[in-house]
């Protein structure tokens, strides 16, 4: 199986005394392919950034574990975010967390995400939530 890794995923797996620690392991081993949207790499550099927690090597491992597929932003990727946008009234806030929904979705996988209101948005727009 395969899905989308949002961002909190990873940090859930890195940070062990986070409260989803173990779940988030549990599901990045048990997944045969990680599809990570290039938003998602930039979000993880900015929070081990502003935690001052480890150096690029953390985002590095990740990035290149043999599981990790990283999706670039295409124009149907981007225009279907802006969409989906638009559609539900959101602020551009929420702009990151749409552009990993529309990867969901152009890519026919489920979201990988602990993020309550992203959930929600995935389930209203046909996407599995794991």
């Amino acid at each position: 199986m395969r899905a989308v890794i949002d961002t909190n995923v990873f940090i859930y797996d890195l940070v062990e005394d986070s409260e989803f620690h173990k779940e988030a392991e549990k599901l990045l081993d048990s997944l045969e392919e990680w599809l990570i949207p290039s938003i998602v790499i930039h979000e993880f550099a900015w929070f081990l950034r502003a935690n001052g927690i480890g150096n690029a090597e953390y985002v590095k491992s990740y990035v290149t574990n043999e599981k990790a597929k990283v999706l670039c932003d295409s124009d149907d990727v981007i225009g279907r975010a802006l969409e989906i946008l638009i559609k539900e009234r959101l602020s551009l806030s929420r702009y990151n967390d749409v552009v990993i929904l529309a990867h969901a979705i152009e890519s026919e996988s489920p979201l990988a995400t602990k993020d309550k209101a992203l959930k929600g948005l995935a389930r209203r727009h046909g996407v599995e939530v794991i």
